[in-house]
């Protein structure tokens, strides 16, 4: 379930999303980047979450995770009862004063990047009595940190606004026709607020469009025409990229009927 923020927080807070469980439930999944940072709060068990083939590690109870570069495994072991705070791209930059970028391929609990705000905000959410009154205390944060940190900029604004009109079909050179700004410079202030160059977050964002053209098409219609309608020259471009992004097929992945997010999905 998704909920979305107040109109103040809009520029920092995408959608908050619930994903909860009744029964216990022992799976795999996958997680890609969906172009956005987040929190995230686990009210029962916390994913494992994968190292390398042979090990991992229990994910804290809350924690930020920055852009990813590359998908990543998770296991569930008990009941699943989560609230993600997915954030606009820009928004660590926003909340931690600090280079997006040092964030990426990250998990870090609350309390290494907030301090004993982040053990507070972690004791009010987790023992919250439901889910408004835990929104309510994040977004008391969040405010708090973004009058103290925020400091809008109107270029990488400009730049996020036609990569989203445009569902990620779009190449720099249009950004910077529209915007005065030098690819040198674009490149530099994406690194430093989103996490990742321009051309990468661009890929992502078509990525998305794709998928949820993907999740509304009818039946009738034929990957090969949701391909084309989303941006990609033709079905093997479409296949390497999401062979690399996401580790199966297109076909695997709409075939798929234990998705928990867009972006999350379980594998065998």
């Amino acid at each position: 379930m998704q909920l979305y923020p107040t109109l103040m927080l809009s520029n920092i807070v995408k959608h908050y999303l619930i994903i909860r469980h009744e029964q216990e439930v022992f799976a795999n999944y996958r997680l890609f980047s969906d172009g956005n940072p987040g929190l995230v709060f686990h009210f029962k068990d916390p994913f494992l979450q994968k190292s390398d083939r042979h090990s991992s590690s229990v994910q804290p109870h809350s924690f930020l995770y920055g852009q990813m570069t590359h998908f990543n495994d998770i296991r569930s072991v008990g009941k699943l009862d989560m609230l993600i705070v997915v954030l606009q791209p820009h928004a660590l930059r926003a909340l931690l004063h600090i280079s997006a970028s040092e964030l990426n391929n990250t998990v870090v609990p609350l309390r290494s990047v907030f301090g004993q705000e982040g053990d507070d905000i972690e004791n009010r959410v987790l023992s919250s009595a439901n889910r408004a009154e835990a929104i309510t205390a994040i977004e008391q944060m969040l405010v708090s940190r973004v009058n103290r940190f925020q400091h809008e900029d109107g270029l990488i604004n400009g730049a996020l606004r036609l990569i989203y009109q445009a569902n990620g079909i779009i190449a720099v050179a249009d950004i910077i026709n529209e915007l005065p700004v030098t690819e040198r410079q674009l490149e530099r202030k994406f690194k430093e607020q989103v996490g990742i160059a321009p051309k990468k977050f661009i890929d992502v964002i078509k990525f998305q469009y794709f998928l949820k053209s993907l999740q509304k098409s009818r039946s009738e219609v034929t990957l090969s025409q949701i391909v084309y309608a989303s941006g990609y020259y033709d079905q093997a471009h479409l296949n390497n990229f999401f062979k690399r992004h996401v580790g199966v097929t297109p076909t695997q992945y709409r075939n798929n009927d234990h998705l928990l997010a867009i972006n999350l999905m379980q594998v065998l």
